[in-house]
C-alpha cells in the first residue's frame, strides 16, 4: 500500500441528498451506494452545501472556504492562482499525487490551462454526444411561452445502435476505468470525476428509463397557498417558468426521468468500484461522493434549483461602481 492513499472523487451535478435508496427513498434504485454505505461507507443524511450554485459550491468544497471569502459568489467567479485562491486538486499535485481530471470544469478559468490543476485533463478520443441534446432543442422545448418551454423534460434518449447514450458522462466514466487499469505505479492516484447528470435536461436512455416505478416516485412539494412564508425568489421563478398548469402526472413522469438519471449514475459508479477491485487497489482508496446542489425536481412546481446571480457592491471597492460583478473585495 502507498504511503498516501488513493482518492477517487465523484461529483454529480444537482443529485438530491434524498434520491438514494439507503435515505428511504422508495423510488430510487442506487443499489451500488447503498451497498457502498452497508459495507464500507459513512453517509451524511443532515449536510448542506454553501450555494446553490455550480461554481460558488465547486470552489467552496475545493477551497475549504465559505462563499464569500474571496468574492466566490457567481458563475463569474473561479478559483484564481494568481490571486492566491487554493486548490485542492493543485495541493494534491504538489504533494506527490498523479492527478487524473474527466469532466466539466466549473471550477477554474479554463483559457489559463490546467497543468497547475492536474497531470491529465481528459480528452477521449470519441467526440460525445452533447449533453445538453442541443440538436433536438426545439423538439423538447417547443415554442417560447408554452407549458413545456422550461420544464426541460425529454424523456427516454434515442441510443441508435448502442447500448449507452454516449455523452460527456459516459465518456469521461470509461475513460477513467481506463485510466485505472493503466495508472501509473510510482505515484498516488487522485481521480477527479465532476459529471453532469443528474443536471436537466430530465433525460436518460434505457434501462433506466423505465427502471423507476413511477407509482413509487414521492409526491413532491406543493406549491405554497402564502408565499410569503418563502423567497420572493422561488415565487418569480414559479411565475416565470409557466408550469403552473402541470398535471400530477406530468410533474410525477418528469420526477421518474429525474431519478432515473440518478439510476444510471449509481451504475456507472459501480462500474468505477469494480475497475479498483479488479486493479487491486479498492482497499487502498478513498472515495468520496457528493454533488454541488440538489433540484426543486418539480417541487414548489419548479425544475432545478434558483440561479442566483448576486451583484455586490462594497464600500471603498473601486471596481463597485463600475464592474459589480467582478468585485473580489473582502468587504463585499
Amino acid at each position: 500500500m502507498p504511503k498516501q492513499p488513493h482518492i477517487l472523487i465523484f461529483n454529480p451535478d444537482q443529485w438530491r441528498g434524498d434520491a438514494m435508496g439507503h435515505m428511504g427513498d422508495p423510488a430510487a434504485v442506487t443499489p451500488n451506494l447503498d451497498h457502498l454505505v452497508e459495507t464500507d461507507a459513512v453517509s451524511f443524511r443532515v449536510a448542506a452545501c454553501q450555494n446553490t450554485v455550480c461554481t460558488p459550491s465547486r470552489c467552496s468544497f475545493m477551497t475549504g472556504w465559505y462563499p464569500h471569502i474571496h468574492g466566490h459568489r457567481t458563475m463569474h467567479h473561479m478559483l484564481r492562482d494568481h490571486e492566491g485562491d487554493p486548490n485542492l486538486l493543485r495541493v494534491l499535485r504538489d504533494n506527490g499525487y498523479y492527478v487524473w481530471w474527466g469532466g466539466k470544469n466549473d471550477l477554474v478559468p479554463g483559457q489559463f490551462g490546467y497543468a497547475k490543476d492536474c497531470d491529465v485533463k481528459y480528452r477521449p478520443a470519441r467526440p460525445p454526444k452533447a449533453m445538453w441534446m442541443t440538436d433536438h432543442q426545439n423538439e423538447w422545448r417547443k415554442e417560447p411561452g408554452s407549458d413545456s418551454y422550461y420544464s426541460f423534460y425529454v424523456g427516454k434518449l434515442d441510443t441508435g445502435d448502442e447500448e449507452i447514450y454516449y455523452d460527456g458522462d459516459w465518456a469521461n466514466v470509461l475513460g477513467a476505468i481506463d485510466f485505472i487499469k493503466n495508472a501509473p505505479e510510482d505515484k498516488p492516484l487522485c481521480i477527479f470525476l465532476p459529471l453532469t447528470y443528474p443536471h436537466p435536461p430530465y433525460g436518460v436512455e434505457e434501462p433506466w428509463y423505465s427502471l423507476i416505478d413511477r407509482e413509487m416516485v414521492p409526491q413532491r412539494a406543493p406549491t405554497p397557498e402564502n408565499w410569503d412564508e418563502k423567497s420572493s425568489l422561488l415565487k418569480a421563478i414559479y411565475e416565470t417558468q409557466n408550469l403552473q398548469g402541470w398535471t400530477e402526472e406530468r410533474w410525477q413522469e418528469l420526477r421518474a426521468v429525474y431519478y432515473g438519471m440518478c439510476a444510471r449514475l449509481d451504475h456507472q459508479f459501480g462500474l468505477l468500484m469494480d475497475a479498483l477491485k479488479d486493479a487491486e487497489i479498492y482497499d487502498d482508496t478513498a472515495v468520496f461522493v457528493f454533488a454541488d446542489h440538489g433540484d426543486y425536481t418539480g417541487d414548489y412546481a419548479s425544475w432545478r434549483r434558483p440561479r442566483i446571480l448576486l451583484r455586490m457592491r462594497c464600500r471603498g471597492c473601486p471596481l463597485s461602481s463600475s464592474r459589480p460583478r467582478m468585485c473580489r473585495c473582502s468587504r463585499a
